[in-house]
């Protein structure tokens, strides 16, 4: 009896020992499983870890292509991802590693958007100081062009000044004459009977033009192309006048009339066509033609 107790004991000992190593076989197999899903897992973390660094990497290459702005800084903070993906390369597997790579990531982040929105505020200013350079070039170009037309208009304005205070002249006649004893002339186109060819012109009025002493040269050529008169050369610069007779004229800004007598050259004129020239010193202002017969 105490036999059989004992063998019932012994397999309840047996069944409950067999139980229990069963039991721990199966938390052993699921704490193996559970390990092996937590290797794979933070092997996958630490996979897209360096996933979104490279992408954050290539993000920092395109901005330093891109932005001459923060050159500098871009390429501070790109080194500084750098250096992360490294160490991640090199870094254990493990839970509270992955989390400090993973907060390390979030302030790359954080910096690569303050980063990003100090970039479109220097280019947003650099776009501002563009414009107004432009302008201030354009303004700069308008008040060149503007003064350059002033200047034009001055030059303008100062040489007709200078036109209109130029002495002008009119009614200018040339005639052949006979010169009677009496000081009186008679008109004639025949050359054999005329003693002078006289010229006479009015100065005109020009209250702009300067009074005072105005000399006049008068220019009497005969058909063989020769200057009559005093026959006299006289230089203005490089030009050269030669000129038949010469009067001085006090002029007043009042109209005032001259005439001028040219004696032949020989004992009588020929006949042909004679032109006559008026100047102001070496300006010519006006000219006539006389034909005798």
């Amino acid at each position: 009896m105490s036999a059989t107790r004992n063998n019932n004991a012994l397999k309840i000992l047996i069944g409950i020992l067999f139980l229990l190593l069963l039991g721990l076989g199966g938390y052993t197999y699921k704490f193996y499983h559970e390990l092996s899903a937590n290797k794979v897992a933070l092997s996958e973390e630490k996979e897209l870890l360096k996933q979104e660094l490279s992408t954050l990497l290539t993000n920092y290459n395109s901005e330093i292509e891109s932005n001459k702005l923060l050159t500098t800084e871009l390429k501070q903070a790109r080194s500084r991802i750098q250096n992360l993906l490294v160490r991640l390369e090199n870094a254990n597997s493990t839970q509270t590693t992955l989390q400090n790579y993973r907060r390390e990531l979030a302030v790359l982040r954080d910096e690569r958007d303050e980063l990003r929105e100090k970039a479109d505020s220097l280019l947003l200013e650099n776009a501002l100081l563009v414009s107004q350079k432009t302008n201030v070039e354009a303004a700069f170009v308008e008040t060149v062009v503007q003064r350059d037309s002033l200047k034009q208009q001055n030059e303008e304005l100062q040489d007709n000044l200078a036109k209109s205070a130029q002495l002008n002249v009119s009614k200018f006649k040339t005639s052949g004459v006979i010169l009677r004893r009496s000081g009186k002339t008679v008109p004639n186109e025949r050359a054999s009977r005329i003693d002078k060819i006289e010229i006479c012109y009015t100065v005109n009025k020009n209250v702009l033009a300067k009074p005072g002493v105005h000399d006049f040269y008068i220019q009497v050529i005969n058909p063989k192309n020769n200057v009559m008169g005093e026959h006299v050369s006289l230089a203005f610069g490089e030009n050269i006048l030669i000129y038949s007779a010469y009067q001085q004229i006090n002029y007043q800004n009042e109209a005032i009339n001259s005439c001028v007598w040219i004696n032949p050259m020989a004992e009588e004129f020929k006949p042909g066509i004679y032109r006559i020239n008026l100047f102001e010193n070496d300006r010519l202002l006006s000219n006539s033609v006389v034909e005798l017969e």
